[in-house]
């Protein structure tokens, strides 16, 4: 691959995940603040649609980007599951449950079970880390047996979700990463399966007619075959976000060749950052009271309120982007100078 070629594909990723993250912060404030009294408004179902493909996004880009490292390792001969990305797997799960200890309960000496329960509720970013840490290690195997391995994880979380809403065994540490009984927003079942969708897809340049055709036949198709409202773990349901999210993907593929804003690069650059100052923000930040900012305002806001709230935290953390990527760029540089220039004299 050219590089060229490379540079363009990475600036239509970095602008993919830098509009997932920034979905990510509007949906999170909109459902924190917006005043209940919009929920029966005919936008408000659609925005939430278009919100819902924000999680599929972040997990499809985690798998495709894993796919990528581990089909170039392959290539190479390199090791597959080295201590560095497990590492970085391990911080991901690990930040997934700092960002929401129930400070709420734990703060007023309540260890109770609900209290345990919302801690270990299942969140994007640790179903994201533990669902690239099965295909990593399917990334041991050969690269034929890699994608066949994928293609069996996919079907597996995905077909078997809908049976996984009634597995339990009394321990919400483990039924967390199931179903949604304990509280969790993304267990394994099905969403690991957006994860593999991804990883599959680095096989291709998802170029031609063919892929455009997929998406709107998987759009459509999911929509068509379902006998009534779709739930979070129904098969088509996957099918049909996953047709969406493809259509978006295609599309901001295209675009990337005529133009990347360089500040949606910049949080698809620092996108976990962005997503983990954004939740301290709503959820931890205290706001005086013994109240952190979610619960002292609560779903009480206008629109106009919320959209300015929006634009004042995306900002915020686009500063934090900022302020980071330049951090980085000042260490690379004094690094290259020291390693240019040698060591310096004893006694200097």
């Amino acid at each position: 691959m050219s590089d060229r070629s490379a540079a363009n594909r990475l600036a239509w990723i970095d602008l993919l995940r830098g509009l997932a993250v920034v979905g990510m912060i509007e949906t999170h404030v909109v459902n924190v603040f917006l005043s209940s009294g919009y929920d029966t408004a005919g936008w408000r179902s659609q925005l939430s649609f278009f919100n819902g493909l924000v999680a599929p996004a972040f997990l499809w880009i985690a798998g495709y980007i894993q796919g990528r490292s581990v089909r170039r390792s392959h290539e190479l001969g390199r090791p597959v599951a080295t201590a560095a990305r497990w590492r970085r797997l391990g911080f991901v799960v690990a930040l997934s449950f700092l960002l929401h200890i129930p400070w709420h309960f734990w703060g007023v000496g309540d260890f109770g079970l609900a209290s345990w329960k919302h801690f270990f509720q299942i969140d994007v970013l640790s179903c994201l880390g533990v669902s690239l840490g099965i295909l990593l290690l399917a990334g041991q195997l050969r690269p034929r047996w890699f994608d066949a391995v994928s293609v069996g994880l996919l079907g597996f979380f995905v077909l078997a979700a809908p049976m996984a809403t009634g597995w339990h065994t009394g321990w919400p540490m483990v039924d967390g990463w199931l179903n949604r009984a304990e509280g969790s927003l993304f267990p394994l079942f099905p969403w690991l399966g957006f994860c593999a969708a991804g990883s599959l897809a680095s096989r291709w340049r998802l170029d031609g007619w063919f892929w455009p055709v997929l998406a709107v036949a998987m759009a459509w198709g999911g929509y068509e075959l379902a006998s009534g409202p779709f739930t979070n773990t129904d098969p088509l349901f996957f099918v049909e976000r996953l047709g969406w999210l493809l259509g978006l993907i295609l599309l901001v593929k295209a675009v990337s060749r005529l133009a990347a804003p360089k500040w949606l690069q910049l949080a698809g650059r620092e996108s976990l950052l962005m997503y983990m100052l954004h939740i301290i923000l709503l959820h931890a930040f205290p706001a005086g009271g013994g109240m952190t900012w979610d619960r002292k305002i609560g779903q009480t806001l206008s629109l106009p309120s919320v959209a300015l709230v929006f634009v004042g935290l995306l900002s915020v953390c686009l500063l934090a982007a900022w302020f980071n990527e330049t951090r980085k760029a000042r260490g690379a540089e004094r690094v290259r100078k020291r390693r240019e220039n040698g060591p310096e004299p004893v006694g200097a």
